[in-house]
């Protein structure tokens, strides 16, 4: 097993989101908002609102300014 600061977790997709797109992946789904979050907080690949989210995320373009912000604290 792992040291803990060595165990990589996907990131939270609900961070990189915009504001409302939680509600709109689950009224496109017709899935409750409990069960989008929790399917963005597992972050599986397979999930249908988990590959909503990515194409919003790349719509939105907030994936390559959470890049830019990692960037600068480093």
């Amino acid at each position: 097993m792992q040291p803990f600061e060595t165990v990589t977790t996907p990131a939270d997709l609900r961070m990189l989101l915009p504001h409302g797109a939680i509600s709109s992946i689950a009224r496109s789904l017709k899935m409750s908002h409990a069960a989008v979050s929790k399917a963005l907080q597992k972050a599986r690949p397979s999930h249908p609102a988990v590959a909503e989210a990515v194409r919003l995320i790349k719509e939105a373009g907030s994936q390559n300014v959470q890049h830019d912000l990692n960037q600068l604290t480093k």
